[in-house]
């Protein structure tokens, strides 16, 4: 017997329904591209509807996966039917590679699939997913330098107190160095973390994320400077993705938290960064690694390691009502969620009948059915540079 027999969804007989079926087909799946973000929209034979949205790199690339390799697996599908669907949408289309473009596509999907039950039984997603823990989250003010490429120091000073003129009580400043600029010389880090902790009244803490751009002894280095001149206490991605072990050795020679998952997409992906980088938290973003659907597991993973999650999350609108929904609905979740600049999206805000509520250094949980947020589709349509069905 053949083995993709015994992956979930590939049984004999999985082509079909499940045996309690909604009466709902989906019927069309329809991508939006923006200058900032790439929507989902998937409609049911009876009209209902669901939005997603899938990870913005490369969004050509996304539409293209979409359109030629995931749609097959879910037209016609019962759309409550989420977990079936998911499977076939990744096990089908593995050998693509089980992270990056595969896990972001789908992600787009899977949310507007979620979003699509939600509405249709007039509940919030987190309740569809067990309940809600919370309904608001502590949230970060998040801006990146480019290295050094974007902002002058005092230029990342102002932009971080416009974070706590908004009632941030965290900022994180993204260095943005990368692999391709390895321990730089000179390293940026020295001009701005004092340029921008100066700025930030004392209340508020700054937090920094190296983006994968240090090695193990550089990163010590560092996170020993940024700890007792600043007392700094979360420390992001200082080094590569592809090299857990330098991440385990930045964690047991700091007394710092180290964050760390950006780049990891799927459970199996998440256990191999806690087996062998171990970080103190992880933070997966729900569009990038397979929306709810997958990110859920992954929590449950962090779980049984005792791993808090903190969500990575840069686009404001579906991404961060999806990362919301999820966070209220699990108990292990971190001491905050990251928010974007709301400057750098101006054309998102644009397209939105509502949206997510930010108020006092807190996000509040859409209670909403569905993502618990709506899309102007009109002003999206006429936004959007790309839309295909």
């Amino acid at each position: 017997m053949g083995g993709s027999a015994f992956l979930p969804g590939f049984a004999a007989g999985a082509q079909k329904q499940s045996v309690v079926e909604s009466g709902l087909k989906v019927e069309k799946i329809t991508t939006f591209i923006v200058d900032d973000a790439i929507f989902v929209k998937v409609e049911a034979d009876d009209g209902s509807f669901g939005w997603g949205e899938c990870c913005e790199d490369n969004k050509p690339l996304m539409e293209t996966f979409i359109h030629h390799g995931l749609k097959q697996e879910v037209i016609a599908r019962d759309p409550f039917n989420v977990e079936p669907i998911w499977d076939q949408m990744f096990f089908r289309n593995h050998d693509m590679g089980p992270g990056g473009a595969l896990p972001g596509a789908i992600a787009g999907i899977d949310i507007a699939l979620w979003d699509l039950k939600g509405r249709k039984l007039g509940l919030p997603c987190f309740d569809l997913m067990g309940g809600g823990y919370r309904n608001k989250i502590k949230a970060y003010g998040s801006f990146g330098i480019r290295a050094g490429r974007r902002y002058t120091p005092k230029q990342a000073g102002e932009l971080a107190k416009s974070f706590a003129d908004k009632g941030f009580k965290v900022v994180k400043l993204r260095m943005q160095i990368r692999e391709d600029n390895t321990n730089p010389e000179p390293d940026p880090i020295y001009r701005y973390v004092p340029a921008v902790r100066k700025a930030l009244p004392d209340d508020v803490e700054l937090f920094v994320d190296i983006n994968n751009g240090y090695t193990a002894n550089n990163a010590i280095r560092v996170g020993k400077w940024l700890s007792e001149e600043f007392n700094i206490r979360f420390y992001e991605e200082p080094c590569t993705d592809q090299n857990h072990i330098e991440t385990r050795q930045v964690v047991e020679s700091l007394d710092l938290s180290v964050i760390a998952g950006e780049k990891a997409y799927t459970r199996w992906q998440f256990k191999d960064l806690i087996l062998h980088g171990n970080p103190e938290y992880l933070n997966p973003d729900p569009i990038k690694c397979g929306g709810f659907t997958e990110i859920r597991k992954i929590a449950m993973l962090a779980q049984a390691f005792n791993k808090q999650i903190i969500c990575h999350n840069t686009r404001p609108t579906l991404s961060t009502a999806a990362a919301l929904q999820f966070a209220a609905s699990i108990s292990n979740v971190g001491p905050f969620i990251e928010y974007p600049v709301p400057e750098e999206f101006e054309e998102l805000f644009g397209i939105m009948k509502s949206n997510v509520k930010y108020e006092d250094g807190y996000l509040q949980v859409p209670d909403s059915p569905g993502l618990g947020i709506e899309v102007d589709e009109q002003k999206l349509r006429s936004a959007a540079t790309s839309i295909k069905s």
